[in-house]
């Protein structure tokens, strides 16, 4: 059966429906946005795609964009299926080995690593949530291999060791005082009948809200009126009803909060400032919006829900709030700073997790993992800054390998430059002193050099050491987090290294590293850059 509808409410529709062409609109959408899912015909398991694609995407609300952008990842399993003349019968015949040949299929077109994640993610969705229509539990084996399948991908790969979004403390405390002297200033100025007359004026008590409370960009616009209330069990502390829906099993919690704070405006006297704030909007919003805590004017004089289009609030409104008072940060941020603020206030893990809602601990570290070992990072560094300028011997490896005072059969190893690892020279590779390094093996601690104590530089290493730096300082526009991962090692080169040798050897090593030219830097095993 084909149907075109002007509904967004697939989720009453027959299993044995299938819909091919949609007016799909939510209501935060003035007007409707065409789906159009013909081109799946060509495919024998076209239709069982599309029932899988309305069932797993079309009964959750999501906003039109995400739907189109699902869209066009289906069409590079389309393109796919045609050069490869793959043939399903069902879905539920998909197996992980074909998930594999198309994201090679991809990487062989240039199509990049987090674009491929992503075309991945919606297929491997659809083709489960089409299995399981088709006999129920049939596509939670793939659905359950689906992180498995990505890591080889850039996104989740990175994803599972990247940095915490936390902003640095001074920056942090930037923020904040922006944000308590705004809200200070309008509370102080309110008049009875005074209005919110653009977004921006709301993104102050946001950010402080979000601050006390912890709670994720998305669910903290879509906060109701009066939906706080004394916590039951806990005298002087306050409980505010807030949606997630990504909790396991929990679509509303209850988060709990101190009812006063030591500096600023308590968190229940925002709230019931925006509240009163905001009432003379409520009868000019759709019926729909009317019980939503964060209305404001419009360019139109009109009255809006930041609830409604929380993605265009945040680009617009709140960034421009961050670059009215040059601030390098964004609402994301706030919720890694209010979890890093409660740990160093003495609370456990524990009680960071559970303020978070994170229904694994594990997800709570990534919240905190920067700020927990960013000291340790950077005693390790000044140790190794003190350390390496010992090790740099500005002098032929035949003459400086004398001043070193170790066994003669190291001296024969710096010497012959047996023992050269292509970053420097190495006192003993077989019994590194790195973390993880087994002794007998071959160190495997790619650029680790810089930090370890075996580490030799001699003249010969120059050129090469300068030919790394040019390289290394060539990707900081191509790669967004160069700072985190190239930053240091760049510096120790600058200043350690290359500042032991004259103006006159430093002059020599850029000629002679002129003629290595553009090859690749080994990074780890199997990664070059």
């Amino acid at each position: 059966m084909v149907l075109k509808s002007a509904t967004a409410d697939i989720i009453r529709l027959s299993q044995n429906t299938v819909v091919w062409e949609l007016d799909y609109r939510t209501r935060s959408m003035r007007r409707a946005r065409h789906v159009d899912l013909r081109f799946l015909r060509k495919l024998d398991h076209g239709a069982s795609i599309v029932r899988g694609f309305w069932s797993r995407y079309g009964s959750c609300n999501y906003s039109a964009d995400t739907l189109l952008t699902c869209v066009q990842h289906l069409k590079r399993w389309l393109d796919f299926c045609n050069e490869s003349n793959l043939s399903l019968a069902h879905c539920g015949a998909a197996s992980e080995d074909m998930v594999r040949s198309f994201m090679a299929w991809s990487a062989r077109r240039g199509i990049r690593r987090k674009s491929t994640s992503r075309h991945v993610s919606t297929l491997i969705e659809c083709l489960a949530e089409a299995a399981n229509l088709e006999v129920p539990g049939s596509g939670d084996g793939l659905r359950q291999r689906k992180l498995g399948i990505l890591l080889s991908c850039h996104e989740n790969r990175h994803r599972i060791g990247r940095e915490s979004k936390a902003l640095d403390d001074i920056e942090w405390q930037r923020l904040l005082s922006a944000a308590r002297r705004e809200v200070d200033m309008m509370i102080r100025d309110y008049q009875p009948g005074d209005v919110p007359v653009s977004g921006i004026a709301l993104v102050p008590f946001m950010v402080l809200v979000a601050a006390y409370t912890g709670a994720n960009t998305t669910p903290l616009l879509a906060f109701k009126r009066k939906s706080w209330t004394p916590a039951p069990v806990l005298e002087g502390y306050w409980s505010v009803k807030w949606r997630k829906d990504r909790a396991k099993g929990h679509e509303q919690q209850n988060l709990i909060f101190p009812r006063k704070v030591i500096e600023g405006p308590s968190l229940i006297e925002i709230l019931d400032f925006v509240q009163t704030w905001t009432a003379p909007l409520i009868e000019r919003v759709p019926e729909n919006c009317r019980n939503d805590l964060w209305l404001h004017q419009s360019r139109h004089r009109s009255a809006r829900s930041a609830a409604l289009g929380p993605i265009g609030f945040l680009r617009h409104h709140a960034m421009s709030w961050m670059h009215k008072h040059s601030l390098r940060s964004n609402m994301d941020c706030i919720r890694s700073n209010a979890a890093i603020t409660l740990l160093r206030s003495g609370k456990t893990l524990t009680n960071v997790q559970h303020f978070l809602q994170h229904a694994e601990i594990v997800t709570t570290w990534r919240y905190l993992r920067s700020a927990v070992l960013r000291p340790v990072f950077n005693s390790v560094i000044a140790a190794t800054q003190e350390r390496i300028l010992g090790r740099v011997v500005p002098q032929p490896r035949a003459v400086g390998a004398t001043t070193i005072e170790t066994s003669p059969a190291v001296h024969a190893a710096l010497v012959s430059g047996s023992w050269d690892l292509g970053t420097c020279a190495c006192r003993d590779p077989y019994r590194s002193p790195m973390p993880g390094e087994i002794t007998g093996r071959l160190c495997r601690s790619f650029h680790a050099c810089y930090t370890c104590p075996h580490g030799v530089w001699f003249k010969e290493h120059l050129p090469l050491e300068v030919w790394k730096l040019s390289r290394l300082e060539s990707l900081r526009t191509s790669d967004p987090h160069w700072s985190q991962k190239y930053q240091t090692t760049c510096e120790i080169i600058r200043r350690d290294i290359l500042g032991e040798f004259s103006a006159e050897e430093c002059a020599w090593a850029e000629r002679e590293a002129s003629a290595f030219g553009p090859l690749p830097i080994l990074a780890a095993w199997g990664v070059t850059l």
